[in-house]
């Protein structure tokens, strides 16, 4: 736990353990399969909100997955388009090696493209003496 900002693969926890984030960063995404994010979980359960976010081009479609145990568990493709969409809630299990990828497979051309989860960790280590 610290207040940096960390960005890359790494599962970060505020200061009272009650809340989960992370940032990919930007990361150039061409037309094969690249890791936005790489991490594992603890003994926590993890409530989280998954958020792509990507610039395209007309000949663009971005691929987006997320793995858990390397089994893909949410799959979406983004054609065509730049915006920002929000993907469903996902329940994280304890014990779980989480990997984020996106490719471009409508273009060899890369695209700047970023993922974060952000959400709630439950059933987590208490910290000190902070009070509920």
């Amino acid at each position: 736990m610290s207040s940096d900002i960390v960005k890359g693969n790494a599962l970060q926890f505020t200061n009272d353990n009650k809340h989960v984030y992370a940032y990919s960063g930007i990361v150039g995404v061409s037309n094969s399969e690249k890791t936005m994010l790489l991490f594992n979980t603890n003994s926590e359960y993890l409530k989280v909100l998954s958020q792509p976010f990507n610039s395209t081009a007309s000949n663009d479609d971005l691929t987006w997955k997320i793995y858990f145990n390397d089994v893909i568990v949410y799959e979406e493709v983004m054609w065509n388009i730049s915006f920002n969409r929000i993907s469903p809630r996902l329940v994280i299990p304890p014990f779980t090696t989480v990997k984020v990828t996106c490719e471009n497979t409508g273009s060899a051309t890369a695209r700047n493209a970023c993922f974060v989860f952000s959400g709630e960790a439950y059933m987590t280590n208490r910290v000190g003496n902070l009070d509920d």
